[in-house]
């Protein structure tokens, strides 16, 4: 379970049974299967913050942090809630995907929290 959190933000402590999903992950994060995975649900988001800015894996980060509550969003990252709209419509635009959809931002979260094994 220690080795599982490595990567994951800090915190004073852990509890080891609601790690599941990241005991599962740190023991795929050898099968190509998983880097996949993170490849096509983040790649061509990861492509574009090498070589634009400002970045937005940060802002889709925070915005399934806040499980897709724009104004807390928006607060979190000092934005006005234009400019972030504008940045969830280019994720989006991006990814190919809609960021309302339950099953890409199941997804997309899965993927973030991958990433953050095969990387």
């Amino acid at each position: 379970a220690a080795t599982a959190v490595r990567g994951r933000a800090d915190r004073p402590w852990y509890d080891a049974r609601r790690l599941d999903i990241d005991l599962l992950l740190w023991r795929l994060r050898d099968h190509p299967d998983l880097a996949a995975f993170v490849d096509r649900a983040l790649g061509p988001l990861l492509e574009h913050d090498a070589r634009s800015r400002p970045p937005l894996l940060p802002t889709l980060e925070t915005y399934l942090a806040h499980a897709g509550r724009k104004a807390e969003t928006a607060r979190e990252l000092h934005l006005n809630r234009q400019t972030l709209y504008n940045r969830l419509a280019r994720i989006g635009e991006l990814l190919g995907t809609d960021l309302d959809d339950p099953q890409t931002v199941l997804a997309l979260s899965l993927a973030l929290r991958a990433r953050d094994h095969v990387v």
